[in-house]
């Protein structure tokens, strides 16, 4: 019904005076009939385009360890940022804690001075509970 009143319409109406709901559905030509245009659909699309890392927010450089220069490629499955937290270099069995990012000819820098401190805090205090055990 609304179909053949918008013909109707189309008719008897200048086309630029016509109302048309939706300007994407209905389409008028020079004849002034109101012809409706099929929504395009697209049938054959390339496959969704994976995200790049810096897309989901990782590190894009390459990844180096500090102790023996073992690069983690980006682009490599999993993402380094995703590893299992005991994973280890597959060169030297250094800690992930051992990588530092590089960008360019720049590489960063592995700070593991509270590491040593609290070392060799945990050792005196063994060192003094060894001690106050066998003296008493």
């Amino acid at each position: 019904m609304r179909s053949a009143l918008l013909l109707l319409l189309a008719n008897f109406a200048p086309a630029n005076s016509l109302y048309l709901p939706s300007p994407k559905l209905y389409h008028v030509k020079k004849s002034g009939v109101v012809v409706r245009a099929a929504p395009a659909v697209m049938q054959f699309s390339k496959k969704d385009k994976k995200p790049t890392l810096e897309e989901l927010g990782y590190w894009p450089g390459e990844w180096v360890c500090a102790d023996c220069g073992y690069i983690y490629e980006p682009g490599t499955e999993p993402p380094f940022e995703e590893l299992r937290t005991f994973w280890k270099c597959p060169q030297c069995a250094g800690p992930r804690r051992r990588f530092v990012k590089k960008a360019g000819n720049m590489v960063g820098v592995v700070n593991d001075n509270s590491l040593y401190v609290g070392t060799a805090f945990a050792a005196l205090a063994v060192v003094a509970l060894v001690y106050v055990g066998l003296t008493f």
